[in-house]
């Protein structure tokens, strides 16, 4: 698809991130929920609409992504904002906790073509599950109502792009289990992410009728995975099963001294954007508290949010492996110098050789 420019990014982008609400049922662990300082809330839904037609109009991204703090689903007028981005033909992304899959919401949501659905599983078993905080939700409830969703929904949408995302603690984060006062422990060696991805896969084929031919070649993908890395493993034609090492959040939970970043890289504007639930246009879906907001779109529309000069300097930085925005310092900052001396070299390795590779054998984003 041939690129152009909005402002100082060049269109379109993956996806841009649409939070329509930071709220919550679950209270994960892990999750950088309770350090979060924003207010909770849920945007005006004429302003959601209004973001998905701008959008869309403009040709800012090849998906619109319901995600960033929060369960999307949780939003009053959730239905009303999907029926609108149907009508302007939107690609839409829905990333959920699944709590609800297994009752009226998923009920609801069989009725639309999404372009992926993300479940953040997360924790795949019972004592794993209890991470997640999730009141009177037990493992069973949740894991029948998530099941029993895929599989309605998967019959009726096939194309529809599958993913669970799946907790990897293969290296745990010191500071996150100081605060929550747990061991955060899910999967944490290469033998326990293979055993339930065939768990999971087998689970799944038992659903949708697989046959021993049909699952020969994913197990030998699963029997290739390392809990050493990010994975992402096709078990069935859209349906991926993904690991996401445990992440601190830009130390978010770390109350230490930080150095900052000497240099680094980020997908920040690059592949993807968000806005938060008031309004606020932030670099990157990792910022759970809008520390890099760059504008707001109840004062300024995007045209000009994307122009600014302050967006431009950051942008001229990452292109030349420079941080120039303070909180982007902390993010790719580290505690150790070994890590600090390191860490910059692999993300601009990581994301700019790496992860673009991975994309394009996966068409996954």
């Amino acid at each position: 698809m041939k690129k152009q420019r909005y402002g100082h990014i060049s269109i379109p982008l993956k996806r841009v991130h649409v939070e329509l609400t930071n709220v919550c049922e679950f209270n994960c662990v892990f999750c950088p929920k309770s350090e979060m300082k924003r207010q909770y809330g849920y945007m005006k839904t004429d302003f959601a609409k209004n973001i998905i037609t701008e959008l869309t109009a403009n040709n800012i991204c090849e998906k619109i992504t319901f995600h960033v703090m929060g369960e999307p689903t949780l939003h009053p007028d959730f239905f009303e904002i999907l029926e609108h981005a149907k009508k302007e033909g939107a690609d839409i992304g829905l990333t959920t906790n699944g709590a609800g899959l297994g009752g009226k919401t998923g009920n609801r949501l069989l009725d639309y073509r999404f372009h992926q659905i993300d479940i953040s599983l997360q924790t795949p078993d019972e004592q794993s599950f209890a991470l997640r905080k999730a009141g009177r939700l037990s493992f069973e409830s949740y894991l029948n109502g998530i099941l029993s969703f895929f599989s309605s929904y998967q019959r009726l949408h096939n194309d529809t792009i599958f993913k669970f995302r799946f907790l990897n603690t293969r290296f745990p984060k010191k500071e996150i289990e100081k605060r929550t006062g747990l061991p955060i422990r899910v999967i944490s060696s290469t033998d326990e992410l293979r055993e339930t991805f065939r768990y999971w896969a087998g689970r799944i084929y038992d659903m949708i009728g697989v046959g021993d031919k049909g699952k020969e070649e994913s197990l030998k993908r699963i029997s290739s995975l390392s809990a050493y890395r990010w994975n992402v493993c096709e078990v069935y034609p859209n349906v991926f099963f993904e690991t996401y090492i445990l992440n601190d959040w830009g130390h978010a939970f770390d109350k230490g001294a930080i150095r900052n970043g000497w240099a680094g890289y980020c997908f920040g504007m690059q592949d993807h954007f968000a806005i938060l639930y008031n309004g606020d246009v932030t670099l990157c879906c990792m910022d759970f508290d809008g520390h890099t907001v760059i504008g707001n779109l109840n004062k300024s529309s995007l045209k000009e949010v994307l122009s600014s000069e302050w967006l431009g300097r950051i942008l001229n930085g990452f292109r030349k492996f420079r941080i120039v925005h303070p909180y982007c310092k902390r993010c790719l900052g580290s505690r150790t110098v070994i890590s600090w001396l390191t860490k910059p070299v692999m993300s601009i390795a990581g994301l700019t050789l790496l992860k673009p590779l991975l994309y394009r054998h996966t068409k996954l984003y």
